[in-house]
């Protein structure tokens, strides 16, 4: 029973710094230091400062802030108007078709940019205010920017896969290939359900009056503005499928045609690029201590048996079904407190080995974890995209209207999380297409 402590006392310092609101780097790094000290003596410091210094000299973190700088400019550029503007006269004249453009635009930042943010403040700010002017229903306006934006963390080039692929020591190509699939069914099943609703109760969603529509000249005109985003992606996820770069060097040219674009829109400038180094040196700094926390927290944790305690007693149980209902069960708890980083960096490492011990593909589980991350982030009371909408949404839509809005866009992410736990060649299908059979 005592081999239980060390686990317990670890549990307890991550529970008590959540719920005091202190830093969560400095509370993983801090409860592991102590634990360390008590358990396994003033010499074990040395092994946990080893293994954060091997976690800072793993290539694969370069890509992170190049990914950031890449969705920081963009969204400085202006690509976002461009494109809301072309699809809002190409979809508008549809019921619901705001709503529908709202979630292709949103999976289009999400693959230029590969963070939630991005995403969901960005729409919050050009496409809420406009469907609301065109009496869209509040649920029908707003719960598309939350779903849709939340696409950040799972459609490639996301950030949080890249770290998933760092601690699961996975291919990030084989990684966001295995995740296209999956993203697309979720866009199409938001799209799907604001059509289905919108034929229902035309009145949640109507169409764009006559007299707001350009001839189709213009429209077509318009539609410019999608060419250099579809260019960045096809260029980012190109080189990698095909091999002809690496994810960091992928990464960079991305950072490139991110500024190309910004100097065609005419927003390139000294102010704009300081800004966006600013921020994207604030984000990959944030995302690095809660990386070096975890890293010191994971190995205490490791060191003082925990994770042989949790696999013992999981791999007891005969049914995986009842393995995986508890992973998942978990990894909902935690996504009531933190964000997908410091969940991938606590327990990709415990679960990760049992998951492999069954028999499945850590590329698989990693989509899965992330879908079900993504879905952790739309979940009220806490999740994390509710509150950026929050920020930036006009004063009449209320924190209930958010939380009424996303509630069948969860019911839609919980059936592709099912779908992706009992077929797992949606994910896999399209990675050994591109890289071969394993």
């Amino acid at each position: 029973m005592t081999e239980w402590i060390p686990m317990a006392v670890l549990i307890a310092g991550l529970m008590m710094g959540l719920i005091s609101g202190f830093p969560m780097a400095f509370t993983l790094a801090g409860t592991s230091v102590i634990a360390a000290v008590i358990f396994l003596g003033p010499d074990s410091l040395g092994f946990v400062a080893t293994n954060i210094f091997g976690m800072m000299s793993n290539m694969i973190l370069i890509a992170m802030p190049l990914f950031i700088f890449m969705a920081c400019v963009l969204e400085k550029s202006d690509v976002a108007h461009d494109m809301y503007a072309f699809i809002h006269q190409i979809l508008g004249p549809l019921r619901g078709g705001l709503a529908m453009g709202t979630v292709f635009i949103c999976a289009i930042i999400a693959a230029m940019s590969g963070v939630s943010t991005t995403g969901v403040v960005t729409m919050g700010i050009i496409a809420l205010p406009i469907m609301l002017k065109q009496r869209y229903n509040k649920s029908i306006a707003i719960g598309p920017i939350l779903a849709g934006g939340a696409l950040g963390l799972l459609i490639p080039p996301s950030v949080s896969l890249i770290i998933y692929a760092m601690i699961a020591r996975v291919s990030i190509g084989r990684l966001f290939a295995g995740a296209i699939v999956p993203g697309l069914v979720l866009v199409f099943g938001y799209v799907l359900y604001i059509g289905i609703r919108s034929f229902l109760q035309p009145n949640m969603a109507p169409a764009l009056p006559p007299e707001d529509r350009l001839p189709w000249r213009q429209k077509l005109a318009l539609g410019k503005s999608l060419i250099l985003p579809v260019l960045i992606i096809i260029a980012v996820l190109g080189s990698i499928f095909k091999g002809i770069a690496s994810p960091t060097e992928a990464a960079a040219v991305g950072a490139g045609g991110a500024l190309i674009s910004a100097a065609l829109n005419g927003k390139l400038n000294w102010q704009m690029l300081k800004e966006s180094c600013y921020r994207t040196m604030a984000i990959n700094g944030m995302i690095m201590w809660i990386l070096f926390g975890a890293t010191c927290f994971t190995s205490v944790f490791f060191r003082t048996g925990g994770q042989t305690i949790i696999s013992d007693m999981m791999l007891g149980i005969d049914n995986p079904v009842y393995i995986f209902g508890i992973i998942l069960l978990t990894m909902i708890v935690l996504g009531f407190f933190l964000d997908e980083i410091t969940q991938i960096m606590i327990t990709v490492p415990v679960f990760l080995p049992i998951i492999v011990q069954l028999g499945y593909d850590p590329v698989w589980f990693g989509v899965l974890f992330m879908t079900q991350v993504q879905m952790d982030y739309l979940t009220p009371p806490f999740g994390f995209c509710l509150f950026y909408l929050k920020g930036v949404a006009p004063p009449e839509v209320s924190m209930g209207d958010i939380y009424r809005s996303i509630l069948p866009f969860l019911c839609i992410q919980a059936f592709v999380v099912l779908l992706i736990l009992f077929f797992p060649q949606i994910v896999l299908w399209l990675p050994d297409n591109v890289f071969g059979i394993r």
